[in-house]
C-alpha cells in the first residue's frame, strides 16, 4: 500500500537584524512505502546512537539527497540510505528529540 510522504522545501529569508533565516515547509509531496526496521538495522544503529524508526520507500528521482522527511506527522532525520536495483531508494529514518 502506497502512503504519502513530504519532502521540504527551504528557503532563506533576512530577519529584521540581517540574519539570514532557513524556513523548512514541508510541502513536496511524494508517494513511498514504509518497511520495518530489520533487528540487525535497529541494533547496529543503536551501536551508533541512532534510534532506528522506520524505513520509507520512494522513487530514485523522487529523492534529492534531503536529510529531513515528514511521515505520519512526524518529522524524521534521514541516517542513511540504500539505492535499489528497482530504481527506488530506501530511506532509514530516526526521531530525533529535542531537535
Amino acid at each position: 500500500m502506497h502512503e504519502i510522504l513530504f519532502f521540504p522545501i527551504v528557503t532563506q529569508v533576512k530577519d529584521e537584524l540581517g540574519q539570514i533565516e532557513k524556513i523548512e515547509d514541508f510541502s513536496r509531496q511524494v508517494f513511498c512505502e514504509e518497511k520495518s526496521i530489520p533487528q540487525s538495522e535497529f541494533f547496529a544503529a543503536g551501536q551508533n546512537e541512532i534510534k532506528a524508526s522506520c524505513i520509507l520507500i520512494v522513487h530514485l528521482f523522487d529523492y534529492q539527497k534531503e536529510r529531513k522527511v515528514k511521515y505520519d506527522n512526524e518529522i524524521y532525520h534521514i541516517y542513511r540510505t540504500y539505492k535499489r536495483k528497482d530504481e527506488r531508494i530506501e530511506l532509514y529514518c530516526e526521531v530525533k528529540t529535542g531537535v
